[in-house]
């Protein structure tokens, strides 16, 4: 027995004027990158091609200590510290370029990998980190738009000011690198008596 079985695709919709062809009049391409390039100029410079939105820094992350680099070719520019529940994971916010507008940052390292998830709205993920620490503290590894698997861009942060809440893979005691406090310990009684 064969069953078909229909399947909606989203319909592309296009601005006057704009054209998926490459303008060659020869039709060897229908230009989709060039359709996509011009819609993401359009757009502005956001990492994600989910819809754009635009979260406030929110004032408890205003004294965070700070990490710069890039994403691709764009600035950015983090705030981020410990948690204060988890023991070594960290929480923040990120502003690309000199935008007003920021994205939400949870993350966690082992064993010098790193992993961060980024929230353009503060409930969905927007994108993702993964990367190495060096024996700096600086991150390296790519980011990955969570709307668009496909686009994977690479990423460069290191601490600003030399206060490290990313602790060196290599790290030595006496660094100065700041933790979270260790999880409480359970209150449920195992029975025995102590």
């Amino acid at each position: 027995m064969i069953v078909a079985i229909s399947v909606a695709l989203p319909v592309a919709t296009m601005a006057a004027g704009d054209d998926l062809s490459t303008g060659n009049g020869q039709g060897d391409s229908l230009g989709i990158n060039d359709a996509i390039r011009a819609g993401e100029a359009r757009r502005g410079a956001s990492l994600s091609t989910g819809q754009v939105r635009t979260l406030s820094p929110r004032q408890e992350y205003a004294h965070y200590p700070t990490y710069v680099g890039t994403v691709g070719d764009k600035q950015v520019r983090m705030r981020i510290a410990p948690k204060t529940d988890t023991r070594d994971s960290l929480q923040g916010e990120y502003q690309i370029g000199d935008g007003k507008g920021v994205r939400l940052l949870s993350g966690e390292w082992e064993n010098g990998a790193f992993l961060m998830e980024e929230s353009d709205d503060g409930t969905r993920v927007s994108g993702n980190w993964e990367g190495q620490i060096d024996r700096d503290g600086a991150v390296r590894g790519t980011w990955t738009d969570a709307y668009n698997p496909s686009i994977v861009l690479p990423f460069f942060i290191r601490p600003f000011g030399g206060y490290l809440v990313i602790p060196p893979f290599d790290m030595n005691s006496g660094s100065g690198i700041t933790y979270a406090p260790p999880a409480p310990k359970s209150s449920i009684s195992t029975g025995k008596p102590r």
